[in-house]
């Protein structure tokens, strides 16, 4: 596992180019998902309410130090950061299994981005080793379940009172998929 993070990482797909989240992304991050009550509905970061306010330092620096991935997703056509993708926790020698998180802004939506994205990160982990990747989501968040099992993650279970977001406990679903399961699909 000593060559599983590589800080400089970058990904491609047919209209996606998937790289690390720099400084300069903080305002295409804040109009996209840190400034949308929408996005925010399901997707745990704080609102943002000023444009100044805005920044990924923490994020990045938090990535940095935990040898985690945290991708900017980069539309090819325009050049525009549309949103993110996180690896929500550190590997190590003894649990070969991660979590993703993502973000996508609400303009986007519904036109196959994330699950590209998604589908391509999947395969950049298998390929450095992990044998288990994750994710979840509240049970109403419809359209990232929908991500999920486009891209082959099934459903293993529900956490009741899992987390507290928006002053309430919500449950959370969860989806895998394996190494095995991905390398029978592809």
């Amino acid at each position: 596992m000593e060559d599983f993070y590589q800080e400089n990482a970058i990904l491609e797909t047919e209209r996606l180019i998937l790289r690390p989240l720099i400084e300069e992304d903080a305002l295409p991050i804040y109009h996209n998902i840190n400034h949308d009550k929408e996005v925010l509905k399901y997707y745990i970061a704080r609102y943002i309410e000023k444009e100044e306010d805005a920044s990924v330092t923490k994020t990045i620096e938090c990535c940095k130090e935990d040898k985690r991935y945290v991708f900017a997703i980069v539309l090819k056509e325009t050049n525009e950061v549309i949103g993110m993708l996180n690896q929500c926790n550190s590997m190590n020698i003894y649990f070969h299994t991660i979590e993703l998180g993502y973000a996508i802004g609400k303009k986007y939506w519904n036109k196959g981005y994330m699950s590209e994205c998604v589908k391509e990160v999947i395969k950049f982990f298998f390929d450095k080793g992990v044998n288990k990747i994750y994710c979840s989501a509240i049970p109403e968040n419809i359209n990232s379940v929908k991500v999920m099992k486009k891209c082959g993650l099934v459903y293993e279970g529900r956490r009741i009172d899992d987390f507290y977001y928006h002053d309430r406990y919500w449950d959370v679903d969860y989806y895998y998929i394996t190494k095995e399961m991905f390398h029978v699909k592809h």
